[in-house]
């Protein structure tokens, strides 16, 4: 205990003598929550612009200019002459989605024949794509219903004749599609961790850099205790900045912790304490401040991407499946979404924290044990 002791009261020191250290730990999180509040605080893309090439020129095809513009989602921007104009204005980044009624469409409808309405979204810009297309749906559904009294008056048919099978989609744990719920939930422990992370490669490196590693540990048998000295204010501080996001986001902004906030919680420290056991190790290993952080960019930038919150990993080829599951981020991100979008049981996650227990207690061994090993400028 007296070492460990020691090396926080020393950290804790260095970082109050140390402006841009501290910096990265106080004022750094601070900004982040702050910038990743603001750039959300509008929640869901609103009013996205797309066209409309009407080759009809009917009643349905106006009809449907008009569903198009008064859809909170989307708005009618262009309405081009042709398709070729159509995809300019999408390559020029103006429009997310293109809509194209074919000729004759309306007559085809009342005639029973049924009209097919071509809608392009812009993949190469996933979700505003996605977005905008789901707009579109949501209008082209509405137009279906209004077209149904016109069929019955024409074929002089009663209305059950008409009546098509009604389709319910629902959105679960996210209804609104907010981007301010779903990306800064993901965001803020991704960045937090990053920066964490940064700043452990630098406070153990500068041991070694300075060969002051004696001061820090003065026998063998205080390695253990003198490194979770070191690491402890670091994981401790983040984990609060994180809550305090958390906070923000589940209290201020109302959107809820909907599973067990006592998990989620746990979560979080472990999370945070295997990733300082992780830039421990690799300093450790490396011993030199420029290139281990190299390493900690390597390991923790690409952490949102491959933790399968974005893009799916589940059909992916092995090696990124692996990588996916060595990345402690990973195994948070399953256990936030359970516990704060979904409302899942506290036993469906429990194997989410015994998987970051485990990093920790793989990781900070490992470190230590390479402690043991004093640089030679030490001995």
């Amino acid at each position: 205990m007296a070492a460990f002791a020691r090396a926080w009261r020393r950290e804790i020191a260095f970082l109050v003598a140390s402006p841009w250290d501290l910096g990265v730990v106080v004022v750094g999180p601070l900004l982040l929550l702050v910038v990743m509040g603001w750039l959300f605080l509008a929640g869901s893309p609103r009013h996205l612009p797309v066209a409309l090439v009407d080759a009809d020129h009917s009643t349905l095809s106006r009809q449907l200019a008009r569903d198009l513009d008064a859809s909170g989602a989307i708005r009618l921007a262009a309405e081009p002459a042709d398709l070729p104009s159509a995809f300019a204005l999408a390559r020029q980044g103006k429009v997310w989605a293109v809509v194209y009624v074919p000729k004759n469409a309306d007559r085809d409808a009342l005639s029973g024949v049924g009209a097919t309405i071509v809608v392009y979204d812009n993949a190469s810009y996933y979700s505003l794509g996605a977005l905008a297309a789901r707009g579109v749906a949501e209008a082209i559904g509405g137009l279906s219903g209004q077209i149904a009294p016109r069929l019955q008056r024409i074929h002089n048919l009663p209305q059950a004749r008409f009546t098509p099978p009604a389709v319910q989609a629902t959105v679960l744990f996210n209804p609104g599609l907010s981007y301010e719920w779903f990306l800064e939930a993901l965001i803020q422990p991704g960045v937090l961790h990053l920066m964490m992370s940064c700043a452990i490669v630098v406070t153990i490196g500068r041991e070694f850099r300075d060969a002051t590693f004696k001061t820090w540990i003065a026998a063998p048998r205080e390695v253990a205790p003198a490194l979770l000295g070191k690491l402890a204010p670091y994981v401790l501080v983040f984990t609060a900045w994180n809550l305090a996001g958390t906070a923000w986001l589940c209290g201020f902004r109302g959107w809820g912790v909907h599973g067990s906030l006592l998990l989620l919680t746990a979560g979080q420290f472990l999370m945070y304490a295997a990733y300082a056991a992780l830039a421990a190790f690799v300093t450790v290993l490396i011993k030199d401040i420029p290139t281990a952080l190299s390493a900690a960019a390597i390991y923790g930038g690409p952490a949102i991407t491959f933790s399968d919150a974005t893009l799916p990993t589940l059909t992916a080829p092995l090696f990124t499946r692996v990588l996916s599951n060595l990345l402690p981020f990973t195994s948070y991100v399953r256990l936030q979404m359970e516990q704060m979008f979904m409302g899942s049981p506290g036993a469906d996650s429990l194997r989410w924290l015994t998987v970051l227990a485990l990093f920790c207690a793989v990781l900070f061994p490992a470190a230590c044990l390479l402690l043991r090993k004093p640089p030679k400028a030490a001995e």
